[in-house]
């Protein structure tokens, strides 16, 4: 008698065996794939650098170019942070009109509502927080600022034309880094007040590269 499997392998037919065209493109998705992965590996702390290595890569390996979108500017108007909170880091505040994209224990995505790029490891037009990368050991330059007591450092953001960083010593040494990608519209005493309301919690952890 014939079993099931039999009957399913009759209806279906023998199996095509996959064209040429079909081995290119897997082998060229894979290469996209290992291309990525060490540009990413290579880009350092910055995840300004990150985002905009991986524009550069969708941009050479796309069949169809597109015309890029105007990230949409985080206003420096902050309310209160009303949603659930996060592990790792938690924050008082946000842009109005912004919310937490995601969230893991070494990084914190923050986005416009609604915002048509969903992917939390995405910081093109967002703002992110992280701690100083493991293998960072450097110390930041650029503007000193004093958040919630503890000394900091705003400089340019690599990457992206209008972003900026804004660093806090943490009490063990480590620095908390705080990205935003268009920081048009905010003063160093906005970014002191939102970075004044981010607290580093014991499951925050240091990412690498």
């Amino acid at each position: 008698m014939m079993d099931l499997h039999d009957r399913l392998a009759t209806l279906a037919g023998p199996s095509g065996a996959p064209s040429a065209e079909q081995a290119d493109a897997d082998v060229a998705r894979g290469r996209r794939a290992l291309r990525r992965r060490r540009l990413f590996r290579s880009a350092g702390a910055s995840a300004f650098a990150v985002a905009a290595l991986v524009a550069v890569v969708a941009y050479g390996t796309s069949a169809v170019s597109h015309p890029a979108t105007t990230p949409t500017v985080a206003s420096a108007h902050l309310v209160a942070y009303q949603g659930a909170q996060p592990k790792g880091f938690t924050i008082d505040k946000v842009p109005a009109g912004w919310e937490v994209q995601g969230v893991s224990p070494g990084a914190l995505t923050i986005a416009p509502v609604g915002a048509k790029d969903k992917n939390p490891d995405s910081f093109v037009g967002k703002i992110a927080v992280m701690l100083q990368s493991q293998d960072d050991h450097s110390t930041p330059s650029g503007t000193g600022v004093t958040v919630g007591g503890r000394p900091g450092v705003i400089n340019g953001g690599l990457g992206t034309e209008h972003g900026k960083n804004l660093w806090v010593k943490q009490p063990n040494g480590i620095w908390l880094l705080v990205q935003i990608w268009d920081a048009r519209g905010w003063t160093d005493a906005d970014m002191v007040e939102f970075a004044g309301g981010i607290h580093v919690l014991k499951d925050a952890v240091q990412g690498r590269g």
